[in-house]
């Protein structure tokens, strides 16, 4: 059992000044190593203006908090990929891996946000019907991995050529030429990176996807998925699929739910009415934003229909909370759901995002303390005797 954090810098007031909204940061992390989660998760958005998450390099911020921690795994969740130079992205990891001592996971991502791809990288448009975003993250990705694991790297793709046909290799005498990097007038042939990442052969790598096709295509790819909004029947058939594409690519079946992460809001208070109190004004308020930016369906079942009224006349926390979207409440309540989860759709690995935008950092110190505290000993209980069991 994988129990993570999802963590966001958040501001939602506005009355916090950045800096201070770092060292929390620093802070919450600090806690989470102490308090036993397996990993944080960071993720990469830019141009924040409405204080939901602040965090344009997780990479540099993983740095940060690396040299801070001692036992923490640090995932990024997700780097947006069509959004970075792959070579880049793929020496700025393999630092991070080597500063982390080798506690790096790498979840990717194509971005989005409107605003973060269309200025960063237009090319990667998600939104005109092409399929141009999908192509570039499948190059990139590509060569991220074959620079982290070839002595001799070279590509031709689409939209790179590496290396850069007609460079000159200006080499030092006194070192060793890397075989198969020139030709005999000096022409660079290939190249590699220093220094590679510290896991070998990578980084465990991952991919944050909702859909069904990227469910697919991570099984595909070797990447395990990590999702967010899909629930009940629907979350049953991606694992489903993802499960019996991983058993036609590798030739073994895993369980239901093997190697998928499922993330959810969560908060943990001394009972479900106080809970409730602290979460429900920053739960409401992410709910409609979700609304107008996806619509009411990302939060229904595989046989509810968007369009029915009655989803919209419902009260959001019921909503939330029928689906399961919500693991909030006292830590007897939080335990009942997440182990009810666990054993109907087999999962193995929950990220957590327990500063949820608008829930202040004293009511997070108090969930991250009871959920180590009373939740996470029964999980890691339920783990083993599911172990036993199968």
């Amino acid at each position: 059992m994988e129990l993570d954090l999802l963590y966001a810098l958040t501001n939602r007031s506005g009355e916090q000044s950045w800096h201070d909204v770092m060292l929390e940061t620093r802070r919450h992390t600090e806690m989470a190593d102490r308090l036993g989660f397996d990993r944080i998760w960071l993720g990469e958005h830019h141009f924040d203006v409405d204080g939901t998450d602040a965090s344009p390099n997780p990479i540099m911020l993983a740095t940060d908090l690396a040299a801070r921690t001692e036992r923490l795994r640090f995932g990024m969740a997700a780097v947006s990929l069509t959004l970075w130079h792959p070579l880049r992205v793929a020496e700025d990891l393999a630092l991070l891996d080597h500063f982390s001592d080798g506690r790096l996971d790498v979840a990717f991502g194509r971005g989005i946000l409107p605003i973060e791809v269309m200025n960063l990288n237009p090319d990667a448009n998600r939104w005109n019907g092409a399929d141009t975003s999908q192509e570039i993250f499948d190059e990139h990705l590509a060569i991220v991995r074959k620079i982290w694991t070839e002595d001799a790297f070279r590509w031709e793709g689409k939209r790179y050529t590496f290396p850069e046909p007609g460079t000159k290799f200006i080499h030092s005498p006194g070192a060793p030429m890397p075989e198969g990097w020139v030709d005999d007038d000096d022409n660079l042939l290939a190249f590699g990176m220093t220094p590679r990442p510290f896991q070998q052969p990578t980084p465990p790598l991952f991919a944050v996807t909702e859909s069904m096709s990227g469910f697919v295509g991570a099984a595909r790819k070797g990447l395990r998925p990590i999702t967010w909004y899909p629930t009940g029947n629907v979350l049953t058939n991606l694992f489903e699929n993802y499960r019996d594409e991983v058993a036609a690519t590798t030739g073994v079946t895993p369980a239901l739910g093997a190697g998928c992460g499922v993330l959810r809001l969560c908060c943990i208070a001394e009972t479900d009415e106080e809970a409730r109190r602290v979460a429900e004004p920053a739960i409401v308020e992410f709910f409609e934003f979700l609304c107008r930016v996806r619509g009411i369906g990302v939060w229904l079942d595989a046989d509810e229909d968007p369009a029915d009224p009655r989803f919209r006349e419902m009260d959001p926390w019921d909503l939330l909370m029928e689906r399961d979207h919500l693991m909030i409440g006292s830590p007897q309540s939080v335990i009942e759901r997440m182990t009810r989860l666990t054993e109907s759709h087999g999962i193995q690995h929950w990220l957590l995002q327990m500063g949820a935008p608008g829930i202040a950092a004293a009511d997070v110190d108090r969930s991250l303390e009871l959920f180590a505290a009373e939740v996470m000993p029964e999980l890691r209980k339920l783990d083993a005797s599911l172990r036993v069991a199968g």
